[in-house]
């Protein structure tokens, strides 16, 4: 009966496993999504995020870790391409993490908003 719900246990545990990239996805059309963001540090992408409102962008609070400071790159439908057009990077001035988000590792209450200096 014991070995029994172990192996029910384990098999539960590892249904959830999460894959790796996205699964069933569509390449979105260029520019299609302005209000989309890359979060950078150091040219090199880090997280994701949406721009809320024209000075600040909604992102992970784990975002954050070992990265400061971030760049808000808008406009760049693919990072590996120079979008001279399009593409805007913005500093992030200030970040406003969840008051009880604690620690990097954990997910609860990660998120943050960035605010930005935009200037137009």
């Amino acid at each position: 009966m014991y070995l029994n719900l172990l192996i029910l246990l384990q098999l539960l545990s590892s249904a959830g496993a999460s894959e790796s990239g996205i699964v069933g996805g569509k390449i979105a059309k260029p520019h299609s999504r302005p209000y989309m963001v890359s979060l950078q540090h150091r040219g090199h992408h880090v997280c994701g995020g949406m721009l809320i409102r024209e000075d600040f962008v909604l992102t992970s609070a784990h975002c954050l870790k070992n990265a400061y400071p971030l760049t808000v790159v808008l406009g760049a439908h693919d990072l590996t391409k120079e979008e001279k057009k399009s593409r805007q990077e913005i500093q992030v001035v200030h970040h406003h993490r969840h008051p009880l988000h604690r620690q990097y590792s954990q997910l609860t209450y990660d998120i943050m908003l960035l605010q930005v200096n935009f200037k137009k």
